[in-house]
């Protein structure tokens, strides 16, 4: 595996703007979200930390971003790059979080190679420390069974021994 595979963890409730250098591979897992969850599509005028333009919206699915980001560039907020009067929402659906410190991203070929004892000994290891609604493992030698506790799994093979 190439060294240059790196990942991070982006945690719930943090604002973030999904970006990729060129020849990259990005993959996003997303968790079901309840009929009363909500997410947010955000800009901010530019060089500043001042909302220009919010999309409070019920997720489904990923493709549903296309129309509501051509919603915004068809917007008076993106045309005038001011926001609307009354547009922002002062009691917001979810409280963001700004405090949190973001991990670096690793190289995942260290990682495995830091753990490979671990992995073959014990099964797996969780990729990430810290307080995460995700929790991902990655998965060394033997059987692996669902969790019952944590029914959703997405397996991606990228060692064949």
């Amino acid at each position: 595996m190439d060294e240059a595979i790196k990942v991070f963890m982006l945690p719930a409730r943090v604002p973030h703007s999904p970006q990729r250098i060129a020849d990259t591979i990005g993959l996003v897992i997303e968790r079901e979200r309840a009929p009363n969850e909500t997410d947010l599509l955000r800009y901010y005028i530019d060089g500043t930390d001042k909302i220009l333009y919010e999309k409070w919206f019920h997720c489904e699915n990923l493709e549903e971003l296309g129309p509501l980001i051509k919603e915004y560039f068809n917007s008076e907020a993106f045309k005038t790059g001011k926001p609307i009067p009354g547009s922002l929402l002062e009691d917001k659906p979810i409280k963001q979080d700004f405090e949190r410190k973001l991990g670096d991203p690793f190289s995942l070929q260290k990682w495995l190679d830091r753990h490979e004892e671990i992995l073959d000994k014990e099964g797996k290891k969780k990729l990430f420390d810290g307080q995460y609604v995700s929790r991902i493992h990655v998965l060394g030698k033997g059987e692996h069974f669902p969790d019952k506790d944590f029914p959703e799994t997405f397996l991606w093979q990228i060692v064949l021994h």
